[in-house]
């Protein structure tokens, strides 16, 4: 009688550990919203801005606090293509381009992610930045150099 009041506990305990195993992933895989870029990456916590806290890898305690991510990575062929890629891969709708220095820099908006800065009027949660060999992908924003 024991061992199968034991056995019940054990079953209870495991189902529960697993529980939280697949929430602590499927809460993980949200804040990564860039994961299928591979790069440099900067996950900036407690504020989509400029003053964020910035950190290349995220701890347990971190994961409640992101608030927008950027990857670098270099790439050879057409920038332009590349953007629009990438803006293909998320969903995402173009809202405007422009030449920041040697930078050519996209901005655009996916509809299913939550976060977002006001720039120029319009909701953007989605910027890219490329020139020769080197591209930055960030949302809401790129807040570190591009």
């Amino acid at each position: 009688m024991f061992f199968c009041r034991l056995k019940g506990v054990l079953a209870t305990v495991f189902a529960l550990v697993l529980a939280l195993a697949v929430g602590l992933a499927v809460k993980v895989g949200s804040v990564c919203q860039l994961s299928a870029i591979d790069g440099e990456r900067t996950f900036y916590l407690y504020s989509a801005s400029s003053q964020g806290t910035r950190v290349e890898r995220l701890r347990l305690r971190d994961i409640g606090e992101v608030r927008g991510e950027s990857v670098r990575f270099f790439y050879d062929g057409d920038g332009g293509a590349l953007a629009r890629a990438i803006f293909s891969e998320y969903g995402a709708k173009i809202l405007f381009t422009e030449r920041c220095g040697e930078k050519i820099c996209v901005y655009g908006y996916v509809a299913e992610w939550k976060q977002g800065v006001s720039l120029y009027g319009e909701r953007v949660n989605l910027h890219i930045a490329y020139g020769t060999g080197v591209c930055s992908v960030g949302t809401p924003m790129i807040f570190d150099g591009y």
